[in-house]
């Protein structure tokens, strides 16, 4: 690494208690490169830029509606020689994914017909850099490992609640995904309700708690057409009982999902990445004490911080990672997100 430039010597370090030789301090060199991280969302995409060591460069948010595959493809490429920076050179790409993802191919999308293109080979072969797909819940649980967990933790979930609702498991400090990428869809767990003719008719816990499921029971019950989730902020904050209720049904639903969470892993965290909850901060304390325990050890629950560049920056660790050849789990990017600009 230090041959290839990838690394740089500060200088020695200190002797610890016991004595022995003083370290060499080494840092990944900045200047060697930049990676590029994509979200595929539903109707918009957003962009990170960021040097090798993690720092951000740069970060941009596009609503681009309802495109189709090709239209992304072409969309990635044109941004990537767009924004190179002078004399940068790209090093990799990832692409967080709102679906499953299995052995670097993107197998069930709820939004993007990927018509059997396969997206990583295909940017690949354009823009000449590796790139890595990697779905979005297990990107937040990767950025919450590596950007922001100071302390040491083997064992950790991240709920991610929008559009629709994922996990993303962190075991052992290794990413787990299941035999086939469908380990954490615990929106898609069955909530039945009994029929009085013994037949059950069954709905996912989706249509309960993601933030398209809340939208749609406040524009049922009220007289808004359109909203945003700056509307439900404010008419929460207003007092409307309507919108108070509908998100305390919501936070019932959710604590029960961490607590199915907690008892089928024992994490040592939960964390929830949801810009619903982050823009009414109040509901964690209500998620909190709807939440049973089977003992008087509680799990911590956090909100994750950082929500808009959660998944991004996860993408950022994912690629790095990949790039130098680093075990995931084993880099720390927490001093790069401390010296970040973005609000």
């Amino acid at each position: 690494m230090l041959e290839n430039h990838l690394l740089v010597e500060l200088g020695q370090g200190d002797s610890s208690s016991r004595g022995g030789r003083k370290p060499t301090m080494l840092k990944l060199n900045a200047d060697y490169g930049y990676v590029l991280s994509f979200d595929l969302g539903f109707n918009y995409i957003d962009v990170m830029m960021n040097q090798i060591d993690g720092l951000i460069l740069k970060f941009e948010h596009h609503r681009v509606g309802e495109i189709n595959i090709d239209e992304r493809i072409t969309f990635i490429v044109n941004k990537a020689h767009e924004i190179k920076p002078e004399g940068g050179r790209l090093l990799g790409v990832s692409v967080a994914i709102h679906g499953i993802i299995d052995n670097n191919k993107a197998l069930y999308t709820p939004y993007i017909d990927f018509q059997d293109r396969d997206l990583a080979k295909v940017l690949s072969q354009k823009l000449f850099v590796p790139v890595r797909l990697q779905n979005e819940a297990n990107l937040s649980v990767i950025y919450q490992r590596d950007f922001v967990s100071r302390e040491q933790i083997d064992n950790l979930v991240c709920i991610s609640i929008h559009k629709g609702i994922g996990a993303g498991i962190i075991i052992n400090n290794r990413l787990f995904t299941g035999v086939r990428g469908e380990a954490g869809e615990i929106g898609h767990a069955v909530v039945y309700e009994s029929r009085p003719n013994f037949e059950h008719k069954f709905e996912s816990i989706e249509s309960y708690c993601s933030e398209d499921s809340i939208l749609k029971k406040i524009k049922e019950q009220t007289d808004l057409s359109e909203l945003t989730r700056d509307d439900i902020q404010q008419l929460y904050y207003d007092g409307n009982e309507i919108v108070g209720d509908i998100l305390d049904e919501f936070c019932y639903y959710t604590a029960h999902i961490v607590y199915n969470t907690i008892v089928t892993l024992d994490p040592a965290k939960v964390v929830i990445n949801s810009n619903l909850i982050a823009d009414i901060p109040e509901l964690m304390d209500i998620i909190r004490s709807d939440i049973p325990y089977l003992t008087k050890d509680k799990t911590p629950i956090e909100l994750l911080a950082n929500s808009r560049y959660a998944t991004l920056l996860g993408g950022v660790s994912l690629i790095i990672s990949h790039v130098i050849n680093v075990t995931p789990g084993e880099l720390n990017f927490s001093r790069a997100l401390a010296e970040s600009t973005l609000k």
